[in-house]
């Protein structure tokens, strides 16, 4: 019987010593996991910001990119029609053009 009451100590005494250290390792470690949640907060908010940026970067990137094209369009439609242009207009503008030239060099002689 005095065994029982023994292995009954030593089982709650073991209990007892299990207990305190537990909490004091959780009070030694509390510090710690406080940092680590500040620093993990930190970089939650880096990365937030970081990501609103990106989105803003993309934003005004689609923009420059939509402006380019427009332009781009814009310019490629003045050359089509300058290319279409019938070619007997440009012997009459040139014929023109050149005449006019021809009468300036006579008068200048």
């Amino acid at each position: 019987m005095i065994i029982v009451y023994i292995s009954l100590a030593l089982f709650i005494g073991s209990i007892i010593y299990l207990a305190f250290f537990a909490f004091k390792t959780f009070k030694e470690s509390k510090p710690t996991i406080e940092n680590v949640t500040e620093t993990v907060t930190r970089i939650q908010a880096k990365t937030n910001q970081i990501k609103s940026e990106t989105d803003q970067l993309a934003m005004t990137q689609h923009g420059i990119t939509e402006d380019v094209q427009y332009k781009k369009e814009a310019v490629q439609y003045t050359v089509d029609a300058a290319k279409q242009t019938p070619e007997p207009f440009k012997h009459i503008w040139f014929s023109i053009k050149g005449d006019k030239l021809k009468l300036r060099n006579r008068s200048d002689a």
